[in-house]
């Protein structure tokens, strides 16, 4: 749940600054600063409660419109929420569009946060594994109580069942326990679950901010991804590539009638008339107007962002579209948004993964000092990482950390270091070797008697004496933006009277209510999946229910 134990779950790539912005976060100037150079470029709320990001609605005439078609159901954006919504929609009986700007689906990261469900249940994580008024209360109270207590306890009742049936269209090899031997016919698609079995010596209910063990992860997302875009498709959806959503069209009582698409390169516009839509367009990290106005502290510090969502011809895709058409539309547009600023790690490679982790090994800032408590989730770390100077750090293990996997891989590259000696890392590091010999046999003395006399950390990996030594710099990158549209919990998009928009629906990052300052790790994604299927379903069933009678007979 908040997977601060995982190595790395998340695969992303595409590392770019935002126009305008300072000094990428992971500079090497020791003692920097790192004060920005562009802060005078940030906006944010200005008093006069105008969104400077949000621009004219497009004014479309008839005259620019080249292609018109009939259907049930819309579905803006082939993401982790809009598949989904894609194959619900589909096999509930609609006629279901799709509008996808790039060539293909996008598929980011790899893991899910999950209770109960028949899949879990394999790892002896059924339902009634976790209580739920504890999960659902530490995730309010990690979110500052921004979150809406309906949208998290939905996630947590459906979470489950929403695994087992998106996983139903794909072969999916189940393995047996986290680090078990995958068999060949199984290791291009298998899902594995995170700390199974877990080890007798590992209390999470002792950790300060508990991880729990509810994670699962895919061997390859896009996979199924792409399995239940199919089933969509094997019911009657049709997928347009290169298309994106422009503006909702609505009748004179306010309720969704279509949208207006449109195709890369063309100047006309394809009128969809429905009386669905469901928008899931993902997050804004790519625009820059609206990080200024949301985020502007990611723009101040000069925070790179880390994105995959591109088209063909390299250009950003969440770009904030679906905020904008909701906004137009009459949706609300939550306060409180949570750029989700992640160590990936200094050099992370075309799979976007970060040097060592976020496990709790021994963590100096470049004066070769401990700043934290290290056994904290991977956002609290990266709050921490920006805190000091030339926002970044090293991170420290030994021999005895696991050799393969990506810290092998990236011992092969270079991006993480091997030393033999103390000396000889402090040389490379550029830090004082008194400073470090001191700071890690204190570490080392904490560790052995299990009382951290700096930061009360209580959970303790290894100390750091088995040489060769292993390290590599952290850094910071902003990868997503979340908040956005008002939904309730049923993910029907709401006016800002808090009043539902008929036949109006969003999912995943396009929308609100779920996060604050602070994120578990892996809910993201599952809460897509979740708010997707909702939306498909529930908009099918609106639409169908309009519908002369004569017509769905036929159906």
């Amino acid at each position: 749940f908040l997977s601060g134990a995982a190595v790395m779950g998340a695969a992303f790539a595409g590392v770019a600054g935002l126009s305008g912005c300072a000094p990428s976060a992971a500079s090497s100037k020791d003692e920097a600063s790192a004060s920005s150079e562009s802060s005078v470029t940030t906006v944010g709320y200005d008093g006069t409660g105008a969104l400077p990001w949000l621009g004219e609605k497009p004014e479309i005439a008839d005259a620019d419109v080249a292609e018109s078609i009939d259907a049930d159901v819309v579905v803006v954006g082939l993401g982790c929420a809009g598949v989904p919504a894609a194959r619900a929609a589909a096999e509930a009986g609609a006629k279901v569009v799709c509008l996808e700007t790039s060539s293909k689906l996008n598929s980011a990261a790899s893991d899910m946060a999950i209770f109960g469900g028949q899949t879990q249940a394999q790892w002896g994580r059924g339902d009634g594994f976790l209580d739920k008024k504890m999960v659902v209360n530490m995730h309010m109270e990690e979110c500052s109580h921004h979150a809406n207590y309906g949208i998290i306890s939905r996630y947590y009742d459906e979470s489950g069942a929403a695994l087992d049936w998106f996983i139903e269209p794909s072969d999916v090899y189940i393995a047996e326990e986290s680090y078990a031997e995958i068999p060949e016919e199984g290791q291009k698609n298998y899902l594995y679950p995170y700390m199974y079995p877990m080890p007798e010596t590992y209390d999470y209910t002792q950790e300060d901010l508990p991880c729990y063990p509810t994670s699962v992860g895919f061997s390859s997302l896009a996979t199924v991804m792409a399995d239940n875009l199919q089933a969509a498709v094997d019911a009657g959806a049709e997928v347009r590539y290169k298309t994106k959503g422009v503006e909702l069209i609505q009748d004179e009582s306010g309720a969704i009638a279509g949208i207006y698409a449109q195709e890369t390169g063309s100047e006309k516009y394809i009128r969809i008339n429905a009386k669905s839509v469901v928008l899931a367009t993902g997050d804004y990290l790519g625009n820059e107007d609206m990080m200024k106005f949301y985020a502007p502290e990611c723009i101040e510090n000069g925070i790179q962002i880390l994105s995959i969502d591109t088209d063909d011809e390299g250009n950003y895709t969440n770009v904030g579209e679906g905020h904008k058409m909701g906004a137009w539309a009459g949706a609300a547009v939550e306060q409180w948004h949570a750029p989700i600023i992640h160590h990936m790690g200094g050099g992370a490679g075309a799979d976007g993964r970060g040097v060592i982790g976020n496990n709790g090994y021994l963590w100096l800032n470049l004066r070769g000092e401990r700043f934290m408590n290290e056994a904290m989730p991977i956002y609290d770390i990266s709050e921490a990482i920006l805190a000091q100077p030339g926002r970044t750090c090293w991170v420290i293990t030994d021999s005895r950390s696991r050799k393969g996997g990506t810290l092998g891989l990236k011992l092969a590259d270079g991006t993480v270091r091997r030393s033999n000696t103390i000396e000889e890392m402090t040389r490379a590091m550029d830090v004082p070797v008194n400073t470090l010999r001191r700071t890690i046999s204190e570490y080392n003395e904490d560790v052995a008697k299990g009382l951290d006399r700096r930061f009360g950390k209580r959970i303790f990996t290894q100390a750091i004496d088995s040489p060769p030594y292993y390290w590599g710099r952290e850094s910071v990158y902003v990868h997503m933006t979340l908040g956005g549209l008002a939904v309730s919990p049923e993910a029907r998009l709401l006016d800002r009277r808090g009043m539902p928009i008929p036949g109006f629906w969003a999912a995943g990052e396009t929308t609100g209510g779920i996060f604050g300052r602070g994120r578990p790790g892996g809910m993201s994604l599952i809460t897509c999946l979740v708010q997707g299927r909702d939306a498909g379903r529930a908009a099918a069933e609106r639409s169908l229910s309009l519908k002369p009678k004569a017509e769905n007979v036929e159906k």
